[in-house]
């Protein structure tokens, strides 16, 4: 998913802000499989080469997190160090969500671009820097997405479901906000994640 700032709606280059004070649980984790740990790196351009969010076309999936290049835990359900978690409050209890975490510009740039799949019950939660109205597109993503935005009391604001792939029509709702998560297409829905809803935000262990 590359990201736009309304109104403008360019790519989205600029830093974010830091992480938000949030209860102090941490996800389960398990540790990434050995076979999963292709190579050591130091930061995410050691994985994608020269290609970029604004290029059309996709490049590498591989992140780097915890030092090495690896398949992304929401494509392969193993959560480890940098994964955090949201727990949204519905009429139907509880409802809960692995969710790798974006704060840095590149990867704000770049989100769930190029991927082919992502695991029932994972997400993508962008911190974005400041409160404002949020726009995104679709360009190089690859699956289906609920788009849902959260105000900086953790409440569900709107919700831009089943974006369609590979479009670039800004996907926004109108209303300011200060996160972003992505879920697969028809999650909102089928958990009852709509305007008002209550979220809590657990951060990595990394974060602790």
């Amino acid at each position: 998913m590359r990201l736009t700032f309304a109104p403008a709606l360019l790519l989205c280059l600029a830093g974010c802000g830091e992480r938000p004070a949030a209860p102090a649980a941490a996800p389960a984790t398990t540790p990434p499989s050995a076979d999963a740990q292709a190579k050591a790196c130091e930061a995410d351009v050691e994985c994608v080469g020269d290609w970029r969010p604004q290029m059309r076309g996709c490049g590498p999936v591989a992140r780097c997190m915890e030092g090495r290049c690896v398949e992304p835990p929401a494509m392969t359900g193993v959560a480890n160090a940098e994964t955090a978690r949201i727990v949204f409050e519905t009429a139907q209890g509880e409802k809960a969500y692995q969710i790798e975490l974006v704060d840095q510009p590149f990867e704000t740039s770049r989100g769930l671009m190029c991927r082919d799949a992502m695991k029932p019950d994972w997400g993508m939660l962008f911190l974005m820097s400041r409160t404002q109205v949020q726009s995104f597109w679709m360009l190089n993503t690859l699956i289906p997405l609920d788009i849902m935005f959260l105000d900086e009391d953790w409440k569900v604001v709107g919700t831009a479901a089943d974006a369609v792939p590979q479009t670039t029509t800004p996907r926004t709702v109108g209303q300011p906000s200060r996160y972003v998560l992505e879920l697969n297409a028809g999650e909102a829905a089928r958990a009852g994640l709509a305007p008002g809803t209550q979220a809590r935000f657990y951060p990595p262990r990394a974060a602790e």
